[in-house]
């Protein structure tokens, strides 16, 4: 048990930042939406899962830091930021609402994972197994 309420604490802040970036895509996606009709409006685009995955390659395995005073172990996963850039091209409605879609989708998941890790950490702290 000791094992596995390390590993759902290590998740937290993972899936907080995680909620974070698919927050600001979906307004990055509201705002291209919104604009579809506007001349020489340029799209936004977020970026997370890409510089988490390169975060997570460049440093395995990777520790929690939940003290200033603590020893980095590995990479810093949870420094990286969402990039937010422009595209060239024009708005495609129908690839915007795809994307909105995807990111409900990976919104959604990541909130039941987060809700999961609170309920199983709320679990340990009373005594209850699950």
């Amino acid at each position: 048990m000791t094992f596995n309420l390390l590993s759902k604490m290590a998740t937290v802040p993972l899936l907080k930042k995680s909620l974070s970036a698919y927050s600001e895509r979906n307004n990055a996606i509201a705002k291209n939406i919104a604009n579809v009709q506007t001349k020489g409006y340029r799209p936004y685009k977020v970026d997370f899962e890409n510089q988490l995955q390169r975060a997570m390659q460049r440093s395995a395995p990777v520790g929690v830091k939940s003290d200033p005073r603590h020893m980095t172990i590995g990479g810093d996963v949870l420094g990286i930021q969402p990039k937010i850039s422009t595209q060239n091209e024009k708005v495609n409605i129908e690839q915007e609402m795809a994307e909105l879609a995807k990111n409900q989708i990976r919104f959604e998941f990541a909130t039941r994972k987060l809700s999961g890790a609170y309920e199983f950490i709320r679990s340990a702290i009373r005594g209850h197994s699950r």
